[in-house]
């Protein structure tokens, strides 16, 4: 008897063990196909990737030749599928289970595009450009109610939703948001603004908890976009102008001047093409952890003319470029090994979007 109780506590114990880690992946989103987006799922473990392998995902545009807007909140990604039209749903795509539910359309502040957004807490913090008199928050919260106009629905119910924080946020009408990074305490949000009128800079931060902003100075995070915290180097990771990285020491909530910041100085990142040769917007950076990154860039290909570069024809060169970084000896930043860049020719039909990815 004793024996066979070992043995069931045994095979109980087995049943417990816990599951192998998850495995991330890069979630690479393009504007591929004439009638709208796709998503492609690739193995960072493998030097180079299969683009023309079937995505994991196509979205057809609502409005063919608008671009979608796509973020990412715990392993969901959220694309907002007409930015522009305030009935339009949010999708949420699950990258664990592969499956894609409906949220809720965009709130009226966020149409025609959110460009700043940072999770925190299993919240979606997101501020556009155009307006900037409420910060709306998206999360995946219990509806309450519902079970009482329905008795056979499940308690709670779980739902997406879109909330205005109460505090607006103090940028002004002229000042046009320019760097952004989460406080490695994840719940303060540091924003830097330019004043476009006299070129002026005013850095604030926003504590999700208290739902207070404060202000640090007339001073701007040194990076383009948005920053990424990573503990080995301690420090906020961002893209500096003309094609090279930036490390930038994390600001303190009382901070009052610009951090110390350093750039990779022994090559350039990402590269500075000509107007004419620019196949997007802007290049992208992604955080792979552990002081690993990727920098996604489009651009038209040597041989095709501007012209002829988009639609149905290969005529882009998609950039995949994967590196790490470390301080020297001497407290420079630099990269850990040479970097690896990958080039895939793909099609492209929206100027306005740019190709980025998300590790998840």
């Amino acid at each position: 008897m004793a024996k066979r109780g070992a043995q069931g506590q045994e095979k109980k114990q087995e049943n417990k063990r816990p599951r192998p880690d998850h495995k991330q992946h890069l979630y690479l989103v393009l504007d591929d196909w004439d009638s709208g987006f796709s998503i492609h799922k690739i193995d960072a473990d493998q030097d180079t990737a299969d683009l023309r392998q079937p995505p994991v995902l196509r979205l057809v545009s609502p409005v063919p030749g608008n671009p979608m807007c796509f973020d990412v909140l715990g392993r969901n990604i959220l694309i907002a599928t007409n930015p522009r039209c305030g009935t339009a749903p949010t999708l949420v795509y699950d990258t664990e289970r592969a499956g894609l539910a409906v949220g809720p359309p965009l709130p009226a502040p966020l149409l025609g595009d959110f460009h700043i957004s940072v999770a925190a807490a299993d919240m979606l913090y997101a501020l556009t450009y155009y307006h900037r008199n409420s910060l709306e928050v998206m999360s995946w919260a219990p509806t309450v109610g519902k079970e009482e106009e329905d008795p056979w629905s499940p308690s709670p119910t779980m739902d997406w939703s879109w909330t205005s924080v109460p505090t607006p946020p103090p940028f002004k009408e002229d000042e046009w948001i320019t760097s952004y990074a989460m406080h490695p305490d994840g719940r303060t949000i540091f924003m830097s603004a330019l004043n476009r009128s006299n070129l002026r800079c005013r850095t604030f931060s926003f504590d999700t908890r208290q739902c207070e902003w404060r202000f640090h100075g007339g001073w701007a995070l040194p990076f383009q976009g948005q920053g990424y915290y990573d503990s080995t180097l301690d420090a906020w990771v961002g893209l500096h102008k003309d094609g090279y990285i930036c490390s930038c020491q994390v600001a303190s909530r009382s901070a009052t001047e610009q951090p110390d910041w350093k750039i990779v100085k022994e090559k350039k990142l990402f590269r500075s093409v000509p107007v004419r040769k620019q196949a997007a917007q802007d290049a992208t950076l992604t955080y792979m952890g552990n002081a690993k990154f990727c920098i996604v860039e489009c651009v038209v290909r040597q041989e095709v003319e501007y012209e002829d570069a988009f639609g149905d024809c290969d005529g882009c060169m998609l950039l995949i470029t994967k590196f790490g970084l470390k301080y020297s000896h001497k407290g420079e930043l630099q990269t850990t090994s040479n970097p690896t860049t990958n080039s895939y020719r793909v099609s492209k039909y929206i100027t306005s979007f740019s190709p980025t990815a998300f590790w998840m």
